[in-house]
């Protein structure tokens, strides 16, 4: 286990990048919209058009697989998109953080070519106020095709040391969340870039998502939801997994088994028989996760201000 890079985008990426042109007039949000591919969406042109007409700073249209689209004629059609094809394979949290690494406005606002995207889907004046909240992340309300809330409200709790997280589609402007569904949300780019971003090496997209925001509430940071930004998917939602498997060990590791005191954080050693019983991969397989793990939180033990059973104590309790 190599742990976050402490390095932003450690992780390398080979990749394509066509367009990207800098706008003849000046951007009307001082945000980038970074909009994930699956492929399969028939809205893609028009959710171009429709970002284009928002007037962001930067538009990145990501994905890892050329074959999907033609990129050269969408970039001839839309010249001030950066198109960024992946020619590696890689997760969603790997092509944020690819397409991150091109961000230079303070915030990013993650999408997907599944949401009905509109002119409207973000104002400068509600761009302004979401920007000054001062958080790592603000989630939107989320409404299915057919006008159902969808729950983005995410709450820890624990039964015997094991996670457990419960969800809600009550709306409350502020109220903290765990984590944004399905990485939906507007992003400092600075906190997310110290944050390290993304953890690449897990795979499963459910236990890769949870990691990063609870790295950051466990780092002195905050999610929350606004109830004035909303979007609607167009198309069905895809159900994340979360089965506890490999990806889940990791982010164990990272966030569950830290404990915090005298204002650091560290893993103590009688933690590893526990997660040797839970790993079930080797008495050396499992010493060498664990040893690395500690050496990581070890190197970020001031980062920490708080450990995952403060965090989960004293939660709601705003």
């Amino acid at each position: 286990m190599n742990g976050t890079p402490s390095i932003f985008n450690e992780k390398q990426l080979n990749c394509v990048i066509l367009g990207g042109r800098h706008p003849d007039q000046e951007p009307l949000l001082k945000v980038c919209a970074i909009l994930l591919n699956s492929g399969n969406s028939h809205m893609r042109s028009q959710n171009l058009q429709n970002l284009t007409a928002c007037g962001f700073e930067k538009i990145i249209s990501i994905e890892n697989d050329s074959k999907n689209y033609n990129i050269e004629d969408l970039s001839q059609r839309f010249p001030h998109v950066k198109f960024i094809i992946s020619l590696d394979k890689a997760n969603d949290g790997d092509l944020v953080n690819l397409a991150v690494s091109e961000v230079e406005s303070s915030h990013f606002l993650v999408l997907r070519d599944t949401l009905n995207v509109t002119p409207s889907l973000l104002t400068p004046s509600l761009s302004e106020k979401l920007s000054g909240l001062g958080v790592f992340c603000v989630v939107p309300r989320l409404f299915s095709r057919t006008g159902q809330a969808i729950p983005v409200v995410f709450s820890p709790s624990a039964k015997k040391a094991v996670l457990k997280v419960d969800s809600s589609a009550q709306a409350m402007d502020g109220r903290a969340t765990l984590y944004p569904f399905n990485l939906f949300g507007l992003y400092d780019t600075k906190k997310f870039k110290e944050l390290g971003g993304f953890d690449g090496q897990i795979i499963n997209p459910y236990w890769q998502n949870l990691d990063l925001s609870f790295r950051a509430w466990l780092w002195g940071e905050r999610v929350q939801l606004s109830t004035a930004l909303t979007m609607t998917f167009s198309d069905e939602i895809s159900a994340l997994d979360s089965t506890p498997d490999l990806s889940q060990l990791r982010f164990f590791l990272k966030n569950m088994a830290p404990v915090y005191k005298n204002e650091r954080a560290e893993i103590p050693f009688n933690k590893f028989w526990g997660y040797n019983w839970r790993s079930s991969c080797g008495l050396f397989e499992s010493f060498r996760q664990f040893a690395s793990a500690r050496a990581w939180v070890r190197k970020n033990r001031c980062r920490y201000k708080m450990d995952a059973f403060k965090l989960i104590s004293e939660w709601g309790r705003e």
